[in-house]
């Protein structure tokens, strides 16, 4: 394995990247939009990596024979500020085989061979076909919609563009190589799937063009519903080839304070002031809904997600609930934070989360366990004792999981920090009472990180939170 590069994509290198190939799909470069996506955060566009692999080999080798086919396969997604790394696996007159890892954890897989042009560009150049407009807003794209869906995509990326960016690479394969490649990403990101898709895989070969056109067609040839894949081909700039995507999982939708109204009394709750931490969607969503449902007060907060919080405190409120949102960073010191507060709280219920599946290659690390423990233990254990301070019979819910016993792979620092709160809260129980902590493993539950492209079972969230709320709001007895 021979090292090529390695950097870190920060944020302006999102937005230039961004700019030039048109790509603005919210999870590249909208923090609050990505973070309801299963990346949970914003993520580098895999084409960006791809074309920054692809400039390293050529500067670092600048007699490359012709490219003639290219395989790009994004397994994993890269995020902003993580260390990433381009390595040559083999390499041989005819063939080279690259990889773009995090941490040692694979990425990306590039399979490249050399030689001339396979043969002259067809297809879907004799296609007429109609150009699709450009647009800053990714189209929403539904399944039945995407079959048989076809067009052109103009370049925006320009030859100075691509020769700035990727001067070896633009030497190598030429600009409006670059530019193709460029279009697939904006044909995936804003086109087809459009808002909701995951760049899988880009498949392509040199082809020779008897009239250059500075545009990408392409023809949707197969959607695949089990598996939310829609496969596409496509032809531009001297390539012609598929790519593969997925439908990504939309974002989760909480019960609705209506539905909610026959299975809550609407004083089940009342006289009760519960504080939710990341209360603004998921589980803390579907709590604070419920707690006011009942009668109860609430204050959801929110860390990013002002917004968020915003919208669940407007539907609390048009049904007659009393919610107020409120800032609040589980990783700062909370008596400065709760301090403002303008009532005391009963109950406190603790769904602060940082983003929780990461592919890691080592069993362990550290640097993830300190995380995950910093939101868990150090967090959890910072409110409750500013809280307890103020009312010694504080009533709380925390949120423990199944898979503290039933581990997933790449779950073990997540399991340990759960597993340590778990330890924290039974200690709490025997020493503060009056403070009271209810512990519970919850099943997987649909929530926006837990969300799969593949059909996963998951657990009903009313059906499954409904008897753990009535179990927190019982205390004090």
């Amino acid at each position: 394995m021979i090292r090529l590069a390695q950097r870190e994509f920060s944020n302006k290198d999102q937005e230039r990247f961004a700019a030039v190939s048109g790509d603005r799909n919210p999870i590249h470069v909208d923090p609050l939009e990505s973070r309801r996506t299963q990346a949970g955060a914003p993520v580098v566009h895999g084409i960006h990596l791809l074309l920054y692999a692809l400039d390293s080999l050529a500067e670092a080798q600048p007699y490359l024979a012709p490219l003639r086919s290219l395989r790009a396969q994004f397994s994993r997604f890269v995020y902003l500020d993580e260390s990433v790394c381009v390595d040559v696996a083999e390499q041989s007159a005819t063939r080279a085989r690259l990889f773009i890892s995090v941490d040692g954890a694979r990425r990306t897989k590039i399979t490249l061979d050399f030689g001339d042009a396979v043969d002259d560009c067809d297809g879907l150049s004799a296609t007429p076909l109609e150009t699709v407009p450009f647009s800053l807003t990714p189209l929403n794209l539904d399944m039945e919609s995407m079959q048989g869906y076809s067009g052109r995509l103009p370049f925006a990326m320009t030859p100075e563009d691509a020769t700035t960016l990727f001067p070896a690479a633009a030497k190598w394969l030429g600009t409006r190589r670059i530019a193709a490649l460029a279009a697939s990403t904006y044909l995936v990101g804003m086109v087809c799937p459009g808002l909701y898709s995951i760049y899988n895989e880009l498949s392509v070969h040199s082809c020779v063009e008897s009239s250059p056109r500075g545009s990408l067609a392409f023809r949707v040839i197969e959607t695949d519903p089990r598996y939310s894949l829609v496969e596409q081909e496509i032809l531009g700039g001297g390539f012609a080839g598929k790519v593969k995507s997925f439908v990504r999982s939309r974002p989760v939708q909480q019960a609705t304070m209506a539905s909610l109204a026959g299975l809550v009394g609407p004083t089940d709750f009342a006289g009760s002031v519960a504080l939710i931490v990341g209360g603004s969607r998921g589980l803390g969503e579907l709590a604070a809904k419920m707690i006011a449902t009942g009668g109860g007060q609430v204050i959801v907060t929110w860390n990013t997600g002002k917004t968020d919080a915003e919208r669940v405190a407007h539907e609390i409120q048009s049904a007659g609930g009393k919610c107020e949102v409120f800032s609040y960073d589980a990783g700062k010191p909370a008596a400065e934070q709760l301090a403002s507060l303008t009532c005391e709280p009963t109950h406190a219920y603790y769904f602060a989360t940082p983003t929780i599946f990461r592919p890691q290659a080592e069993i362990f690390v550290a640097e993830r366990f300190k995380e995950l423990l910093s939101f868990y233990v150090d967090g959890f254990w910072e409110l409750t004792q500013t809280l307890r301070a103020r009312r010694p019979n504080l009533s709380v819910f925390y949120p423990s999981t199944v898979f503290v016993s039933e581990r997933s792979k790449g779950m073990t620092e997540y399991a340990m920090a759960k597993s340590a709160g778990e330890v924290l809260c039974a200690d709490m129980n025997r020493s503060q009472a009056p403070l009271h902590v209810t512990i519970c493993r919850l099943p997987r539950l649909p929530t926006d990180q837990t969300a799969s492209i593949k059909a996963t079972e998951t657990a009903r969230p009313v059906e499954t939170m409904l008897p753990v709320i009535r179990e927190v709001q019982s205390w004090p007895k």
